[in-house]
């Protein structure tokens, strides 16, 4: 897990264990409604920002990313719902869980770099959480008793930003700094070092081997060789790289997607870098064979 995946969490921890404070002190001044209401959108905020980030470091496990996306939902939500009755607290349970589930799903679908954008933009969402706790508890006949007032939320909701963003820019350039330091020690240790040819048989619906170890920015030849009677192909998405060339049977070349077919009985292959570390998984697009079993896993180191 990167820093700026950390730091996203813990400010996710943050801002919920804030809200919730606020939520057991004002309680008295919410209605009905308010207390679902802010139940609703904290779980469904941390859902979709814990969501896509897990989504992220998880790329390629989405049961795995999904099920953390969803803990960390259902129990912001449920513990803020709790301090207004019992139907806030499954409001705040059911958002979390639906916000934890869309929000891995974007992570798994997206780049890395789009997912981190996403991730931005909820956190600001979520930040609004307390805003929202003091507009709701503010009563109808307050007044504003002269215009330095209105300086008070700005004040706040700028400088909430700046600790959002500011963070976030640190942790992001303390990751490329130690990325740019390992890439110039292992570029000047093995320059040109190349891998070693990655072969995968198709035998009775399956994948031999199913988990394939490289690392990353190295030349990678993936051969697919198809000893069934049928055709079958491998499918990556999501993942960073730079074909080198590719044998005669490739088509549709999209971009983030690696993808080697083989006709009945035939060999093909494909020869890439990797420019990210994760673990992404691998697949038949043909239908029905990847529900048959025709799934592995690529570990980029």
């Amino acid at each position: 897990m990167s820093d700026f995946h950390l730091y996203v969490l813990c400010l996710i921890s943050g801002i919920t264990i804030i809200s919730i404070i606020l939520a057991l002190k004002r309680k008295s001044h919410f209605t009905y409604m308010s207390g679902m209401i802010v139940s609703m959108f904290l779980g469904m905020n941390v859902g979709l920002t814990a969501g896509v980030t897990f989504g992220v470091v998880y790329q390629g496990d989405l049961f795995l990313s999904t099920i953390l996306g969803m803990a960390f939902g259902i129990l912001s939500g449920s513990f803020c719902g709790s301090c207004f009755g019992l139907l806030s607290s499954l409001e705040g349970l059911m958002s979390g869980l639906m916000g934890g589930m869309m929000g891995a799903m974007l992570g798994e679908m997206v780049a890395v770099e789009q997912a981190n954008v996403f991730i931005k933009i909820f956190l600001l969402i979520l930040m609004s959480t307390i805003f929202l706790l003091i507009i709701l508890t503010t009563p109808n006949k307050a007044t504003i008793k002269n215009r330095s007032w209105f300086l008070k939320p700005v004040s706040t909701l700028l400088l909430s930003g700046l600790v959002i963003f500011f963070g976030i820019s640190l942790s992001m350039e303390k990751a490329e700094s130690k990325s740019l330091i390992h890439d110039h020690e292992q570029d000047r240790n093995n320059d040109f070092e190349t891998q070693k040819d990655i072969v995968i048989e198709t035998s009775g619906m399956n994948y031999s081997p199913e988990e394939v170890v490289v690392e990353r920015n190295k030349s990678i030849t993936l051969v697919l060789k198809n000893s069934d009677q049928i055709e079958h192909d491998i499918e990556i998405k999501g993942v960073s790289f730079n074909v080198m060339s590719t044998s005669t049977h490739q088509h549709d070349v999209k971009e983030n997607v690696i993808h080697l077919h083989a006709e009945p009985q035939t060999t093909s292959n494909i020869s890439f870098t990797i420019n990210e570390v994760g673990v992404y998984e691998f697949y038949c697009t043909v239908p029905g064979h990847k529900e048959n079993g025709m799934i592995g896993q690529f570990v980029v180191k």
